[in-house]
């Protein structure tokens, strides 16, 4: 009887010790698991910024799915989104950021439009050492490496630009300002707009302050042409600024009215029509002006979806692009631990659909790629020209 004792003990052994590698296995997540690699990714194509949620989307799933299909990643490796729907809401999105933390198969993921929901998604992600991406949120030093970084293309540095240029070129007298108030995202866009200005000649005239649930903006456009400016820049989220123009221009309101990249989405111009032309906007992603990794994918864009993609799809399109560069770089083992080392560690990507781009302390910047654009009467998009000198 003691032989077979000792030969149940070593079968025992050995079915522990395969127990251990299969736990082991799983632990490892998906990458080790017929090459697939999971991207958690909490959209918002419901709720209140749907428009730009699911050009986000397309443009981030667009991104993954060429660069797996080039075979991007090597080693037989493909990313596999896990989509998760967050509305936008921080509640939701934090919810949705708790699955995915939960997931040890997941080692990255992808999030967040507005700033309240990217701050509170963040300490989860954080606290559960899941690195995260945030594509669209604005808010200042939301940023926090190696855990969290931002490819959203700051813009406060293309406010602050634009600004200069309508200071230096079409020489308003004085302007006026329409901010989102409750929203610390718009008001720190106000505060670059007024950066911009500040020491050149054109006097500040004020504020006037609307709130991100309001409707009804003849109360505000009244309260702005009261101030009699030749120009007025509107920093507020598309809604409120397409309502905000119209209810200006329908007042008889003839002066330069700059605002935000929100209006520039194929949206916003089926939404306002001819209301928007020769209204200036700053973006980082203008087909027109791209690099040639940036016109490759504005026509895959258009032949996948059927429209121009705008700055939102390049946003979303970057993101996935520097995940995916994130897991391409953290070598043979593919976990949370090195995504998160790999990701922080990115300095410079060049030819991306921005041209070079580079990271400081987890922020993409790309300044040389801002572009000042309008819409035409006709529903294109052009780059701006003050009137006078050749606008379009």
């Amino acid at each position: 009887m003691a032989p077979r004792i000792a030969r149940s003990g070593r079968l025992a052994t050995t079915a522990a010790a395969m127990a251990a590698v299969l736990a082991a296995a799983a632990c490892n997540g998906a990458a080790q698991n017929d090459g697939e690699v999971k991207i958690g990714f909490i959209t918002a194509l419901t709720g209140p910024v749907a428009f730009a949620g699911q050009t986000f989307a397309n443009g981030t799933e667009l991104a993954v799915e060429q660069l797996n299909q080039e075979g991007y990643l090597g080693q037989g490796r493909k990313i596999k989104l896990v989509k998760k729907e967050g509305a936008e809401k921080p509640a939701q999105a934090v919810d949705q950021a708790k699955q995915l933390s939960a997931d040890q198969d997941v080692v990255g993921a992808v999030c967040c439009i507005l700033s309240p929901v990217a701050g509170a998604v963040k300490p989860i992600t954080s606290a559960s050492k899941l690195p995260l991406d945030i594509y669209g949120a604005t808010d200042e030093g939301l940023e926090d490496p190696p855990y969290v970084v931002r490819t959203t293309t700051m813009p406060q540095d293309a406010n602050r630009a634009l600004a200069q240029k309508v200071a230096q070129e079409a020489k308003p007298a004085s302007v006026a300002y329409a901010v989102t108030q409750d929203n610390s995202g718009w008001v720190s866009q106000l505060k670059s707009f007024q950066q911009g200005f500040a020491g050149t000649p054109v006097k500040d005239l004020g504020t006037v302050n609307t709130l991100a649930a309001q409707t009804d903006f003849s109360g505000a456009a009244g309260q702005l042409m009261a101030k009699n400016p030749e120009a007025i820049v509107i920093a507020a989220l598309q809604q409120s600024s397409i309502s905000l123009i119209k209810a200006l221009k329908s007042r008889g309101y003839k002066g330069l009215i700059v605002t935000a990249e929100t209006i520039g989405s194929p949206g916003a111009f089926k939404a306002a029509g001819a209301t928007l032309a020769d209204v200036p906007f700053p973006v980082y992603f203008y087909a027109g002006k791209a690099s040639p990794a940036g016109q490759k994918f504005a026509q895959s864009y258009k032949a996948k979806y059927g429209t121009d993609p705008d700055s939102y799809a390049a946003q979303g399109y970057m993101a996935g692009y520097t995940m995916a560069t994130a897991v391409k770089n953290a070598g043979k083992e593919v976990t949370r631990e090195s995504v998160t080392k790999a990701l922080s560690g990115i300095k410079r990507i060049d030819g991306t659909i921005y041209g070079s781009v580079q990271f400081q302390d987890g922020q993409l910047r790309a300044p040389n790629s801002i572009v000042h654009i309008t819409w035409t009467k006709d529903g294109r998009l052009a780059e701006w020209k003050p009137s006078g000198t050749g606008s379009a």
